[in-house]
């Protein structure tokens, strides 16, 4: 009934298309999940890129085969097309938090689907620099790392990694530019120095696009003895060519 007068109230309303929604919490109509387009195998089976057919060897693309990885495996929920376009827009830079509810049940679909859920010790965000932090006032990785661990019941922290160099913003960059620029950009923090040690932990992010990113934190936590790191995201920027 409380729903019901808060809606009465204050109709609430799709995110990416405007039109009112039935109920107080719900961020996304039904329409516009149906668009969002899941990503189908074939994968690579290290970093997630779609790939045609099965024209790799080993299902390794390129990128995987000439890089130095630490994650041990990257999962995308969908591909990063126009109408999730616009709702990670909002979330991160518009401070649309709301669609986190939709956004961590969707992964948490996903992960329980696939069993990526399983042997999971620990489940870390991608830190901010607090300048960019203070800038942008939320950081998407780190509510849909909570939403995610509650929903899983796994131990979440957001005091293990912590970004110590303001870089440029990525998505500016060119791949290897990418790897340049974040290079030692993380440190871990007393407290994940020992914590982070012999932990299975998976990475929370709302995007992959080259895994540059994900992939200097997993340097850094399997430098202080992690166990597994993988990766998990909403979206991935990439499309069979």
């Amino acid at each position: 009934m409380l729903g019901a007068l808060i809606n009465l109230v204050y109709p609430a309303s799709c995110q990416s298309c405007g039109i009112r929604t039935g109920s107080w919490n719900e961020n996304i109509c039904a329409g516009c999940l149906k668009k969002l387009k899941e990503r189908l195998p074939p994968f690579c089976r290290k970093c997630n890129r779609q790939l045609k057919g099965n024209s790799e060897p080993e299902n390794i693309c390129p990128d995987c085969r000439q890089s130095a990885l630490y994650f041990d495996r990257a999962f995308s929920v969908f591909h990063y097309d126009e109408t999730l376009r616009g709702l990670i827009h909002n979330f991160k830079y518009n401070k649309i938090t709301c669609v986190a509810k939709e956004f961590s049940k969707l992964m948490t679909t996903f992960m329980k689907q696939h069993d990526i859920d399983r042997e999971i010790d620990l489940i870390l965000s991608v830190p901010m620099h607090a300048s960019r932090l203070f800038a942008r006032e939320v950081n998407s990785s780190d509510i849909l790392a909570r939403d995610i661990a509650g929903k899983l019941a796994i131990r979440y922290s957001g005091a293990f990694l912590k970004k110590i160099k303001n870089t440029c913003a990525q998505s500016k960059l060119a791949r290897h530019e990418r790897i340049r620029n974040i290079k030692d950009s993380f440190s871990l923090t007393r407290r994940g120095t020992g914590g982070a040690r012999q932990k299975n932990i998976l990475l929370v992010d709302d995007l992959f696009t080259t895994g540059a990113t994900v992939n200097e934190c997993a340097r850094i936590l399997k430098k202080a003895g992690s166990g597994r790191v993988d990766v998990i995201t909403l979206a991935r920027g990439d499309s069979l060519s």
